[in-house]
């Protein structure tokens, strides 16, 4: 049986896909926390943000991955419900943003040859950062409730 046929017909594909989703979720928006509270130095104040960014590196695209590759078969099921949800759109454009605003303006932060910044302009870049990911993550579980 072909994956997205397992996925969209059976009992156990689309939680299985669901729940592999909110593991790389969880795996990318723990990540992307830890970053961005060192940023506006809030927590591990003794460790570089370069340093901190090449240690979470791996595991934030690995959980970009598996959000993407999972997301991609979830919505491969039932596009038809997906593509007629508001909060499915909100998250797909949220999506792009904070992909853009990471490996964009987060990754000029934590380059090692970085100019130094002030306090505001840090707590802002690791709040918009962050609105962005947690809109991502509230609005896919929007969708379950929202047309």
């Amino acid at each position: 049986m072909p994956l997205i046929v397992f996925i969209r017909d059976s009992q156990y594909g689309m939680p299985i896909a669901q729940s592999v989703h909110l593991v790389g979720l969880t795996i990318l928006l723990a990540t992307v926390l830890v970053l961005n509270l060192r940023l506006a130095d809030v927590a591990l104040k003794d460790s570089s943000l370069h340093w901190l960014a090449q240690q979470l590196r791996p595991w934030m695209l690995g959980g970009l991955a598996v959000v993407l590759l999972s997301g991609a078969l979830i919505f491969i099921g039932t596009p038809e419900k997906y593509l007629a949800s508001n909060p499915f759109r909100v998250k797909m454009a949220t999506l792009f943003l904070a992909m853009l605003f990471q490996y964009g303006a987060l990754r000029r932060f934590a380059a090692p040859d970085s100019a130094p910044r002030s306090r505001a302009i840090s707590l802002i870049v690791a709040a918009v950062s962050l609105t962005l990911w947690f809109t991502v993550g509230w609005a896919g579980r929007a969708i379950a409730f929202i047309p």
